[in-house]
């Protein structure tokens, strides 16, 4: 069996507990400080404003100002990533599906209004991909024919 030869002191030791403290404190504080998705913003409050203004106009119900500045903060949050995706088209087609699971699952012709607010969403938000966003739910069928 062999032994460990100890070669550093006990006061080496606790400088190194100290400094590495020190360091992860002060990443702490500076992650801290720098964390802007809780903090309400000018601009995520202007945005805010403007998308229950259109969601208003549109006679829709809208959310509170504090909920959407939450949610969708100044860059419009997940919706504003790539509206247009594969995977946002699958999770739309999902909302205006019959509901069932499995093999009863089927489109149905859902109401043209089903998508007029993530549409205002992407308006307010992120209105350069507004185009290809209204290209899919063109492509779409409603039960009033109204295709956005």
């Amino acid at each position: 069996m062999t032994t460990v030869d100890e070669r550093s002191t006990r006061t080496q030791r606790m400088l190194v507990y100290v400094v590495v403290g020190v360091v992860l404190g002060g990443l702490l504080v500076a992650g801290y400080l720098r964390f802007h998705s809780a903090r309400a913003t000018a601009e995520a409050e202007a945005k805010a404003d403007r998308l229950v203004t259109r969601l208003a106009q549109e006679d829709a119900r809208a959310p509170s100002r504090d909920q959407l500045v939450r949610l969708l903060g100044t860059d419009g949050g997940s919706i504003c990533v790539d509206p247009a995706a594969a995977l946002a088209r699958a999770t739309s087609d999902t909302g205006i599906a019959n509901g069932a699971g499995g093999p009863g699952t089927r489109p149905v012709l859902a109401p043209g209004t089903v998508v007029q607010a993530q549409l205002l969403v992407i308006e307010v938000y992120c209105p350069a991909k507004l185009a290809g966003f209204q290209e899919y739910v063109g492509g779409l069928g409603f039960a009033d024919g109204a295709g956005g």
